[in-house]
Parts: structure tokens; C-alpha cells; sequence
């Protein structure tokens, strides 16, 4: 992991490393020194121990340690920590003898091999320093792997989400072009504001839908974008009710999460009825959720329409919900051999 994306507590190193041994030494000298009476003794006694201590511990974390991850090396793992704690024990001894350091408690006459009982003494009072140690190396080898695997799920997610409104994108423009090019072919004076309308879709959806999460009003503008470019290419054969109570001002949402359910009711609703297409779409804003229902004509052929409501665009927008607001929407939708219906809660988040 970079080091300036470290958490703090986990930057400067060798300020942490050398406070940690500060923090060894003050414990041993104040706790045995208070215990002996003699503070100023037990202080040297540490600071000589110290090099022992050291070169001990960093062998213990960058060394063995390492090799207790790895579940193949495990016993190698015990082999290495039994042979360590032995060596650390008698170079503690050593360390004593050469320096002749509490001689009334030590025969340093006798050589380490044949006086166990006080390696074992030395080793059980002093082997809590590498052990501390190591349980900050393994708490911090345990929270990093946490936040990089945070990272790699978010990172996931965006890609996941990424691709799906990659596919959302020129789903709609293929339908959106079709439209304008059964205006063009009859001519149509409206033909501009097709256009300028199409335009401004395009712009929404390549430059101002990339967040997560935009303004509902935004949303809303494109929703009524989208139906007027609907309503231009039906005229007056469609019959359409379209409303939208309550307000947006104060609400976020995820972009193009409501338009494919309008598309859908206009692409495989009114576009597959040529007598009398009916549609229509309810928005209800309350203070933390939108309510949406789609309600559109079919042809009666219940098994082909259920195909085709099951298509790109559908898809993508189920799938988006559950990556976005997981527990956090209700989507329930319903068909007859005349009617399919969508209805759709989202709990919103304020701005």
C-alpha cells in the first residue's frame, strides 16, 4: 500500500519504532525497579539488555513471523519460534555473565547448556517484549488486509456499476435515434427539437451523470426530456398520463436509475401497440423515499412480453439497485395479458 495512503497511526515508522522501545524500557525499569527498590540498577540492567532485545524482536517479526502466514510453513513456522525463544533466553544469559550483573542471582560459573532453569527464568521475563511486538505487527498486518480489501470491493463495485451504465448509455440512444429517424423520414418540423432535446440527454448522460448520486430535480428534467421526445414521435395516438407530486429540491439519487423503467414501458408498451397505447407513470416524493409506477398496455401475449421486459435495460437497473441501495428499495413488478406494471420505492438521501 502507498505510504501517504497509510493510516495515520501506521506512518513515520521510525518514530513509531523508536517510541516503542522507549515505551519497553520505561516499563521494565519503573515495574522491576519499583519491585527491587532500585530504579537507577534496574534502569542500567535494561539499557544493557537492550541490544539483546532488539536484535531479537526484529528477527522474530521480519523473520519467522512472516513464515506464520503461510499455512504450508506453519510447522516450519513452530520449529523457527522454539529454536528463537532458546537462543533469545541464553543470549539474555550472555548478556548477564559478560556484563556480571546481578551476580547473587546468577552462577555464571555454569554454562547456559547446563543451567536451563534460569534460561527459562530470563526467557519467561524478558520474551514479552518480541511478543508485544509481534502482536502489533499482526494487528497491523490484519487491519491493512481489512482496508485493502474494502478497497478492492468498493473498486468492484465501481467497475460492476461502471459497466452497467456503460450498457444503459447506447441502449437508450439506439431507441432515442430511432425515434428521430422515423421523424425524418416523414419530415417532421419537429425534427429540431428533437434534436436539441437529444442533445441535451447526451450531455446529461456522458458528462453529468459520472457520480454516484445527483440531484433528483436533475433526474427529473431528463425523465421529462425523455417523455416529450416520446411524445413527439406518438402524437396523439398515445395515450399518456404523466405527474410527478412532491419535491425534489432537497433529495440525491442515482443517476438514470428511473429512466429504463419509463423507456421500457414506451419500447415494448406503446412501440409493439399500433391501436390505442396506454402508459402511465406516477412519481410520489415524500420526505425519505420516491415512489414510482409504470403502468403500460400490452399486446396480450404474456410470454413474448415477458421477454422482452426482461431485456438490457431492466436488467442493468435491478442490478444497479441491489449495488446501490442494498435493503434500501422495494421493487415489485406485475403482468396480466393486458397490463404491465412497475412499481418501484426507493428510500432517498438527502443532500
Amino acid at each position: 500500500m502507498n505510504k501517504d495512503r497509510l493510516p495515520i497511526i501506521f506512518r513515520y515508522r521510525i518514530v513509531w519504532h523508536v517510541l516503542f522501545w522507549i515505551v519497553i524500557f520505561l516499563l521494565y525499569s519503573l515495574s522491576y525497579g519499583g519491585y527491587w527498590g532500585n530504579y537507577y540498577e534496574e534502569g542500567m540492567y535494561n539499557l544493557s539488555l537492550m541490544p539483546v532485545r532488539i536484535i531479537g524482536t526484529y528477527i522474530l517479526i521480519y523473520w519467522i513471523l512472516p513464515k506464520a502466514f503461510h499455512p504450508k510453513r506453519f510447522l516450519r513456522f513452530a520449529i523457527y519460534l522454539f529454536i528463537h525463544a532458546i537462543v533469545f533466553g541464553t543470549a539474555i544469559y550472555l548478556t548477564l555473565r559478560q556484563l556480571n550483573l546481578f551476580p547473587d542471582h546468577f552462577d555464571y560459573s555454569k554454562l547456559p547448556f547446563i543451567y536451563p532453569e534460569k534460561i527459562f527464568i530470563l526467557l519467561i521475563t524478558n520474551y514479552g517484549v518480541p511478543v508485544m511486538a509481534s502482536t502489533v505487527v499482526i494487528f497491523k498486518k490484519w487491519y491493512l488486509d481489512e482496508i485493502q480489501k474494502q478497497k478492492l470491493a468498493e473498486e468492484k463495485l465501481e467497475a460492476e456499476l461502471s459497466f452497467l451504465k456503460s450498457q444503459i448509455h447506447p441502449h437508450f440512444l439506439f431507441n432515442t435515434l430511432n425515434n428521430l429517424y422515423a421523424l425524418t423520414l416523414i419530415k417532421s418540423d419537429r425534427t429540431s427539437d428533437v434534436v436539441l432535446k437529444l442533445s441535451g440527454l447526451l450531455d446529461y448522460m456522458i458528462y453529468k451523470s459520472n457520480d454516484k448520486f445527483v440531484a433528483l430535480s436533475n433526474e427529473l428534467e431528463i425523465l421529462d426530456s425523455y417523455i416529450e421526445l416520446e411524445k413527439l414521435r406518438y402524437n396523439n395516438r398515445l395515450d399518456l398520463e404523466y405527474q410527478v407530486n412532491g419535491k425534489a429540491d432537497s433529495h440525491v439519487i442515482a443517476p438514470l436509475l428511473l429512466l429504463p423503467f419509463i423507456e421500457n414501458s414506451f419500447k415494448h408498451g406503446a412501440s409493439n401497440d399500433r391501436t390505442n397505447p396506454k402508459i402511465r407513470i406516477s412519481i410520489d416524493i415524500k420526505d425519505d423515499s420516491l415512489k414510482l409506477k409504470v403502468l403500460n398496455s400490452t399486446l396480450g401475449d404474456m410470454k413474448k412480453d415477458l421477454a422482452l421486459s426482461e431485456g438490457i435495460g431492466l436488467k442493468n437497473v435491478q442490478r444497479r439497485l441491489e449495488l446501490i441501495y442494498p435493503g434500501s428499495y422495494k421493487l415489485n413488478i406485475h403482468q396480466n395479458e393486458k397490463e404491465f406494471e412497475v412499481n418501484l420505492v426507493v428510500f432517498l438521501k438527502n443532500e
